[in-house]
């Protein structure tokens, strides 16, 4: 009898296994492709986009925020998550201020963290958007390192997700007229 009882819950481990493995073969990709190609979580690191995300440093608790990938093209005003120019191994989050076609203002050169000489116009330029910080003085941007090509950006910042006591969307807020002067009929035309 003690043989039986073995054989059968061995085989009943067995079943479980094949169960388990036959659901993990079909769960991890898909999880795998919602990440890469639908949505995804993400942690916000440093001070850049203060005070949209990460408002209080003392904390220590860094927004973690959902980002829509999915059927996403970036517009004026966006909070985005992008490769970054200089180094695209990295993620950086900034705000699109300015699209292809667009005429931006360059931030004054004390309130940028970025080596850009300030004051200056720059026109950008087909297939790129202008992108910065919220948080001027400590943000390396397009006014450090110019316009920054669509493609690098993966998705659009829709959400804070953690902490809970800033459970919330992410507000689209296009720059001032000033430092901005968009093309508005032939937009399309740069893209």
């Amino acid at each position: 009898r003690g043989g039986r009882a073995m054989a059968s819950s061995a085989s009943s481990a067995t079943a479980m296994l094949r169960k388990a493995a036959k659901m993990a073969f079909w769960t991890v990709p898909a999880g795998v492709f919602i990440c890469d190609n639908v949505v995804q979580v993400t942690r916000i690191e440093g001070i850049s986009m203060q005070p949209t995300l990460n408002p209080n440093v003392r904390r220590w608790t860094d927004d973690f925020v959902f980002v829509r990938k999915a059927f996403y093209s970036p517009k004026r005003g966006d909070v985005v998550i992008s490769r970054s120019p200089t180094s695209p191994r990295d993620l950086i989050v900034k705000r699109v201020i300015g699209m292809p076609g667009d005429i931006v203002r360059d931030r004054p050169p004390e309130s940028s963290g970025g080596s850009g000489g300030g004051y200056g116009v720059t026109r950008v330029p087909k297939g790129h958007c202008w992108l910065e910080g919220d948080n001027a003085a400590h943000s390396y941007d397009s006014n450090g390192f110019g316009p920054s090509p669509l493609a690098m950006v993966e998705g659009k910042v829709v959400l804070v997700c953690w902490p809970l006591t800033r459970w919330g969307f992410v507000e689209t807020v296009e720059a001032t007229a000033n430092r901005v002067s968009p093309v508005l009929s032939t937009s399309n035309r740069f893209r």
